[in-house]
């Protein structure tokens, strides 16, 4: 279907059509190891910040407390990480279990082979470029004045 020559000026639309085929993508992908890029993001964020709280993960994935609560019940159930007790008897330490850590190396290494794919046609330097630019856009950057 053609396309208005408009949405090729738009950065936010090509940032989220580049978006909407990686994550589909990567989401073939981990599917056969049952997990989502929520789960994996959340793995990955326990594993960076062992003995976070479940609100500390729920505002890193910028998820409500319910959804955060959903997503740990999951990952405890599949063994995946526990929850131990916390600084204070209102919270716990969410840390990851070895069969977590153990399963990590295969799934980051299928994930890798999705972004490789997915950005094939992209040299070395364009794809650091692209990561770069990409940080910018991202978490921390400034935020416009309020009138």
């Amino acid at each position: 279907m053609k396309q208005d020559e408009v949405l090729d000026t738009l950065l936010g639309y090509q940032v989220q059509r580049a978006d909407l085929l990686m994550t589909g993508d990567a989401r073939q992908v981990l599917e056969p190891h049952g997990l989502t890029p929520a789960k994996l993001t959340a793995l990955l964020l326990i594993r960076a910040n062992p003995g976070c709280d479940q609100t500390a993960l729920g505002r890193a994935l910028s998820v409500n407390r319910s959804s955060a609560m959903k997503l740990v019940n999951s990952l405890v159930a599949r063994e995946l990480i526990e929850r131990r007790p916390g600084r204070d008897l209102r919270t716990n330490a969410l840390h990851l279990l070895p069969r977590a850590e153990e399963r990590l190396g295969v799934v980051l290494d299928d994930l890798r082979g999705s972004d490789a794919r997915m950005s094939e046609r992209l040299t070395a330097s364009e794809k650091a470029t692209l990561r770069t630019l990409l940080r910018k856009l991202g978490p921390g950057r400034a935020r416009r004045a309020s009138a």
